[in-house]
């Protein structure tokens, strides 16, 4: 076994679960077709390629095995009982499909962004679908009403809600680190704003420490609470001073942010997207354009009966989904203590499928 081998593997047995039975994508939309140019630096492929760009649609059935592990699906559901959501795909495809190798690259896009296609893979005959599976709708994320061939990934999913179509709330943490001077600040997760908002710009309702230090056994140092009159949810500058013009988006600081000390805050938000659900979209995606014809209208998969074999992976934020396989985190949302969570780590995974 070689050593692409050996990385592959470990992922094999996650995403053996995800069987093709529990896909169900109804309907797929071509939104943009380009040629595919050759990647700079190398000569031009002797297969003409075209990258395609859309959307799927897809319904789950919460009763089904591979899709009840997701969290909170039950709290999804449409008033028939499925869940719903719309994922975006690129396709890199020779444009006379008789070229093809029968070998598709599924990528999982790294917070929606899509990695180039080796020209060692084009020159196979090689496909490479990248799904989205990131649902957090923020920043490069965000949800638009169509998808392009040069755009970053995207994914629609439901909020959770209570009985009876309650909303669901729950405590949300924000880091600020590496900040100065007395201009507002906004809460990033990597370079993506966190997507939810505070239920209330009043400050006492949120909790804002700043500490001195941490350590990787989860100890504190030096940790001081902000009072509440000392700051807000603001956005604030030197010609628009403390506290600032209203906004749920930005932490205004009366005294300004000191570069050497971290910022934390925990707040009360409404509406947590069922991020789960994310992890069966790239799953379904994969398996439509793997295997069917068309949709259920009669739409044409582009790359129908041209994948004999695909190969899931991903690098960083998006090699952890991929080793994660089918087994899905989403909003943690439980009655006694709710988190809604965004995470990232560095490795790399994929599996043969």
């Amino acid at each position: 076994m070689n050593t692409a081998r050996l990385v592959l593997t470990g992922s094999l047995i996650a995403l053996a679960l995800c069987t093709p039975g529990y896909a169900r994508v109804t309907r797929i939309v071509i939104d943009e077709t380009l040629p595919l140019p050759a990647t700079a630096g190398s000569s031009a492929p002797a297969v003409p390629y075209e990258q395609v760009a859309g959307r799927v649609f897809g319904e789950l059935d919460p009763k089904l095995p591979g899709n009840a592990i997701i969290q909170d699906i039950e709290l999804a559901k449409d008033a028939d009982g499925k869940v719903r959501y719309v994922a975006s795909f690129v396709i890199y495809k020779p444009v006379d499909m008789s070229k093809a190798s029968g070998l598709m690259w599924h990528d999982v896009p790294n917070r929606g962004r899509v990695f180039s296609f080796a020209p060692q893979e084009r020159s196979l005959g090689d496909i490479m679908l990248a799904s989205a599976w990131q649902g957090d709708n923020s920043g490069a994320t965000a949800v638009r009403a169509v998808a392009s061939t040069n755009g970053t990934q995207f994914l629609q999913v439901p909020v959770a809600h209570g009985a009876g179509g309650s909303q669901v709330t729950g405590e949300v943490l924000g880091r600020i680190v590496n900040r100065s001077g007395k201009a507002s600040q906004p809460l990033l997760v990597q370079t993506n704003p966190i997507p939810y908002r505070p239920v209330s710009l009043d400050t006492t309702r949120s909790k804002l420490v700043s500490r001195g230090g941490e350590n990787q056994r989860g100890e504190v140092f030096d940790e001081l609470a902000v009072q509440p009159s000392y700051w807000a949810w603001a956005r604030c500058d030197a010609n628009n001073p403390f506290p600032g013009t209203p906004d749920p988006t930005q932490i205004c600081l009366k005294n300004g942010f000191d570069p050497a000390r971290l910022y934390q805050v925990v707040f009360t938000a409404a509406d947590p997207y069922v991020l789960g659900i994310g992890f069966a979209a790239w799953r379904d995606a994969g398996a439509f354009f793997k295997k069917a014809a068309t949709d259920d209208v009669g739409t044409p998969n582009p790359i129908a009966k041209g994948v004999t074999y695909s190969i899931a992976r991903g690098i960083s934020q998006s090699g952890t989904s991929c080793a994660a396989g089918c087994t899905s985190a989403s909003t943690r949302m439980r009655p006694a203590r709710r988190y809604m969570t965004a995470c990232g780590r560095s490795s790399q995974g994929g599996a043969l499928r």
